[in-house]
């Protein structure tokens, strides 16, 4: 009489646990591949023209509904991809602040750089409660339905970019910058 060969199944388990990691390493690869970098050619995307006459008077811009940051006619512009709720966005925020004092009393650099941050996701209301809290005494404006931020790459947040007048990435860093001293330095040198 022959034997039976039993075949083994794999597991359940096992089977899953194999495709849910292949999935993500797949969308971690592809989503961190997308984002602009040092280098690249900034995407073309347009904001919303931000509503408050001093907004735009500090931004250089007219009573157009969008804007792009080619037109800010900047040497450079610091560009911050946030989240209202992000908690590490509102770690930064601080030093951010300090950074756009600095700036402005910086006699070389005050009329050749401009700070810029957008709110992914969120509504002018939002916007204007981070605002109120005094951490943003920059522009902020509003990406209501992403679509800037997924012409990015969609990035975690905080996002912080520098980005030249001709719209070439000089600088990019995701996440938390904690050294305010070398980012500055960075600044004096890519936007001289």
């Amino acid at each position: 009489m022959m034997g039976r060969c039993r075949r083994r199944r794999p597991r359940r388990w096992a089977v899953s646990a194999l495709w849910l990691m292949m999935a993500m390493a797949w969308g971690g690869l592809a989503a961190a591949a997308e984002l602009p970098g040092v280098g690249d050619a900034l995407p073309d995307f347009t904001l919303p023209t931000p509503g408050k006459a001093e907004d735009r008077a500090a931004l250089g811009l007219g009573d157009g509904a969008t804007f792009g940051l080619g037109d800010l006619h900047a040497q450079c512009v610091i560009f911050e991809v946030i989240g209202v709720y992000c908690v590490e966005c509102h770690k930064q925020a601080p030093s951010f602040a300090k950074l756009h004092a600095r700036l402005a009393k910086d006699g070389t650099l005050a009329g050749k750089v401009k700070m810029l941050a957008m709110a992914a996701g969120a509504t002018e209301k939002e916007v204007e409660y981070l605002r109120a809290k005094g951490n943003y005494p920059f522009v902020v404006v509003n990406d209501p339905d992403y679509v800037a931020h997924k012409i990015l790459g969609e990035p975690k947040t905080p996002f912080t970019m520098i980005v030249t007048g001709e719209g070439r990435v000089v600088f990019a860093h995701l996440g938390v910058i904690t050294d305010m001293g070398g980012l500055y330095r960075d600044i004096e040198k890519l936007c001289r």
